[in-house]
């Protein structure tokens, strides 16, 4: 009898042991991602359960994403969502993607650097300790570096590995994936952008998640994987549809490089072992300059920057009043004079010292001028989650690039004393008119960039100005369907039901007449609003993310 009980307890032990130990998921497996458009694009997280449901046939895979483009683990943690989702959901795992240079960038003119982890490993341990009060495990998932800096993978590899380690959490080594493969030009995972992933770069994201956290070799599935479209905020499209349609070869390399990085990285005790990279870059330093005096600097100078590519030339206006300095600077695009903010202006080592505030980009910055050759050389610095280093320089001379930046001044003017005359549209067309003869050529703004300015104003609430935006972007593109649906959704914010019904119907028959891929998204809320239902982000068809440029 006792060797019976004993007998017994031994199978047990030998079956409990087994059951730990196998790879297969349990009969639902919740997985939510929070991450940024890294993790949106191609819908990685369907693509993840594609290839979690083809291995595990009779398992239940639900997953669930927190998105936005650019998002850092510091902006999910301040605005609450993700923190609530993770409270909310009986999670298994939690998948957390930094924004791709670790949420403290350094850009210095129109390059970006890796900058500091701090954020990244203060907001990893916040959100470590949420989905861990939850019951889930959390999960790192270690991006790709961008397709010109190779080298740079090594930043990230160090990035994640350490808190990963520190935390004894999941680390998913797509990067190191990607590294293996990215030496052979037929594979192409990336967009045309060379930093966000094309459906090759997500299916091989998708299968380096799936093995690690299944422990599961994905050799033999499919690359054709379907799924719901998820748009930048993670919410899933109505149908189904084909994701990703890799060939089997490709998709069979991609598998066999994803499970031997993550079997090495087994031996590694799931870490990689790397030192702490040097710094790629060096911060500028202005250059001494001449004696500066409010007699040699004082009057209007014309320049140059890097601070924005859309901006055409800066004018920097410089008085002396009652032996008080006074500066105004104004950038200006095509369409528009950015004004900044001046908050102090000091004459200081031999340098002319501005801090200002962009309101635009919400963003603080100090100017550091030294003057050099009748010419006045500049360094913008402006610290935050990204540290940016600007250069500016200014002359005298008004023709700037090509253009004569003071009468261009003269211009802006005009089209906003239009703009009160014969309203926004209308003067911004003439506008347009008058630029294109100044620069001898045809000029007007693109749809997408009219776009952008229109949501931009409206996540600011200044709701007249995204209504001119969008208004001006349906008019100068009336052929495009995006551009009725945009102006639409404005009018509705803005109380304008009636109006924006009839725009509404005008996108929905062009949508009909032209087959557009944007038919069921504005069809559904088009209907939604006919029938009262209140047009709020909840309620809106979800778009599809941002379209993949063309290769």
């Amino acid at each position: 009898m006792k060797k019976t009980k004993i007998f017994i307890i031994l199978i047990f032990l030998v079956s409990a042991t087994i059951s730990w130990s196998q790879s297969t998921p349990s009969d639902t497996t919740r997985i939510l991602f929070i991450g940024n458009s890294y993790t949106y694009y191609n819908s990685l997280p369907e693509l993840v359960k594609g290839l979690t449901k083809e291995k595990f046939s009779d398992q239940v895979i639900e997953t669930k994403l927190v998105s936005q483009g650019g998002m850092t683990l510091q902006r999910h943690w301040q605005e609450e969502k993700a923190v609530q989702t993770i409270r909310s959901g009986n999670w298994d795992f939690v998948i957390l993607q930094e924004q791709s240079k670790l949420g403290m960038a350094v850009m210095i003119d129109n390059d970006i650097f890796f900058g500091q982890t701090d954020l990244f490993f203060e907001y990893s341990r916040k959100f470590d300790l949420e989905i861990k009060k939850a019951g889930a495990k959390t999960v790192f998932f270690m991006p790709w570096s961008v397709r010109e800096r190779p080298e740079e993978q090594e930043i990230l590899t160090y990035a994640y590995s350490t808190i990963a380690k520190e935390l004894d959490a999941i680390l998913v080594p797509v990067g190191l994936v990607w590294d293996q493969l990215r030496i052979n030009d037929k594979y192409n995972f990336y967009v045309q952008d060379g930093s966000h992933p094309s459906p090759m770069g997500s299916y091989l994201a998708a299968t380096t998640i799936f093995s690690t956290l299944f422990d599961a070799n994905p050799l033999g599935l499919s690359g054709s994987i379907s799924g719901k479209e998820l748009s930048s905020q993670g919410e899933p499209s109505l149908k189904s549809q084909l994701l990703t349609d890799i060939t089997m070869a490709d998709a069979k390399a991609i598998q066999l490089a994803t499970w031997s990085v993550v079997n090495s990285m087994k031996k590694l005790d799931n870490y990689p072992k790397v030192e702490q990279p040097k710094p790629s870059y060096s911060i500028p330093v202005l250059e001494k300059g001449e004696n500066i005096n409010l007699k040699n600097i004082t009057g209007k100078w014309y320049g140059t920057s890097t601070y924005g590519n859309n901006y055409l030339g800066l004018v920097l206006d410089v008085e002396s009043i009652d032996d008080d300095l006074n500066v105004s600077l104004s950038f200006y695009s095509p369409d528009q004079e950015d004004k900044m903010s001046i908050e102090e202006v000091k004459l200081q080592e031999n340098q002319l010292i501005i801090k200002m505030f962009d309101n635009l980009r919400r963003m603080k910055s100090t100017i550091r001028f030294s003057l050099k050759d009748d010419q006045m050389v500049g360094i913008l610095e402006s610290l935050g989650s990204i540290t940016v280093y600007k250069h500016l320089k200014f002359s005298r001379q008004s023709i700037q690039n090509e253009l004569d930046i003071a009468s261009f001044a003269l211009l802006m003017q005009s089209f906003q004393s239009n703009t009160l005359k014969s309203g926004y549209v209308k003067a911004a067309i003439q506008h347009y008119e008058d630029y294109s003869i100044m620069i001898d050529k045809k000029y007007l703004p693109e749809e997408r960039y009219l776009n952008a300015q229109g949501y931009n104003y409206m996540r600011e609430n200044k709701i007249k100005d995204a209504l001119n935006q969008f208004e001006l972007a349906m008019t100068l593109y009336p052929l495009s369907v995006n551009t009725y649906d945009s102006f639409g959704e404005a009018l509705v914010q803005a109380g304008q039901k009636e109006k924006a019904l009839k725009i509404y119907s005008e996108g929905y028959e062009l949508a009909k007449k032209t087959n557009d891929a944007l038919l069921p998204y504005i069809k559904a809320n088009f209907n939604k609003l006919k029938n009262g239902i209140p047009n709020t982000q909840q309620n809106r068809m979800a778009p599809p993310p941002p379209p993949i440029p063309k290769q």
